[in-house]
C-alpha cells in the first residue's frame, strides 16, 4: 500500500495513540504523568493532573476501527504487531 505523506502521519499519529492506550489501560494513568501530559497537548484537554488514582478511559476500539476503514485490516494488524513488540 502506498500512502502519501498526510496518511503516514496520520498513521504514526494513531499507532502512538493505540500504544499509549494499552500502556494507560494496563496501570494507574497517575503511574504515567508525563505520557498523560502529552496527550493533553495532542487533544487540547488539561486532564493529566486529575488523572491519578482514577480509571483510564481507552480508545482502543475506536481508534482501531477508525485504522480499519482508513487502512484496512492487513496494515491494522500489522499496527498491533508492531506495538506488541514494543511492550
Amino acid at each position: 500500500m502506498e500512502l502519501d505523506e498526510e496518511s503516514k502521519y496520520r498513521l504514526s499519529y494513531l499507532m502512538l495513540r493505540l500504544a499509549f492506550d494499552r500502556i494507560l489501560s494496563a496501570s494507574d494513568p497517575g503511574s504515567r504523568p508525563a505520557m498523560l501530559e502529552f496527550l493533553d497537548v495532542l487533544a487540547g484537554t488539561q486532564l493529566a493532573a486529575e488523572a491519578s488514582g482514577k480509571r483510564y478511559a481507552s480508545q482502543r476500539e475506536k481508534i482501531e476501527s477508525f485504522i480499519d476503514a482508513e487502512f484496512g485490516e492487513d496494515l491494522l494488524s500489522l499496527i498491533n504487531r508492531t506495538i506488541d513488540e514494543l511492550a
